[in-house]
């Protein structure tokens, strides 16, 4: 009954582990890079006169969609804050930059902050796995 319940508990334990590998070092630097990025969306459209509530829900929906992903994928969420941090002062930059340079990109940019700031867990996942050749523990594509 013992070796039973051993490996009725192994089984079940390895059955809620994820399928692939712990994430390596380029792995975690690509989740990083998608927290600065969102940080930049959202200190961007700040630069261009988003609206508070649009840019606090922004914030929690890419919040709320990379936690998930980094629990799904076993990547450190640890310095989620900082990299977001980090990313909306390279976004305002990024943006008067541009200001100064004669281009205004606010158009182009608020138009995919609003998409981003209600997106899906399930659309975020599809985009992110567009522009880094899938997700993570899958085959290029």
């Amino acid at each position: 009954m013992h070796k039973f319940l051993t490996a009725l508990a192994w089984v079940l334990a390895t059955a809620a582990a994820p399928a692939w590998a712990a994430p390596d070092a380029s792995e975690q630097a690509q989740y990083d890079s998608f927290v600065v990025a969102a940080g930049e969306s959202n200190g961007a459209a700040r630069a261009c006169g988003a609206s508070e509530p649009d840019l606090a829900q922004h914030q929690a929906t890419a919040h709320k969609n990379l936690a998930r992903y980094a629990k799904e994928y076993g990547f450190s969420a640890a310095s989620y804050d900082a990299l977001f941090q980090k990313g909306l002062a390279e976004g305002k930059t990024m943006m008067d930059d541009m200001k100064r340079s004669g281009v205004d990109g606010c158009r182009g940019v608020l138009g995919s902050f609003q998409n981003e700031r209600a997106i899906s867990y399930d659309d975020m996942k599809s985009a992110l796995a567009e522009v880094s050749d899938g997700l993570p523990g899958e085959e290029a594509q």
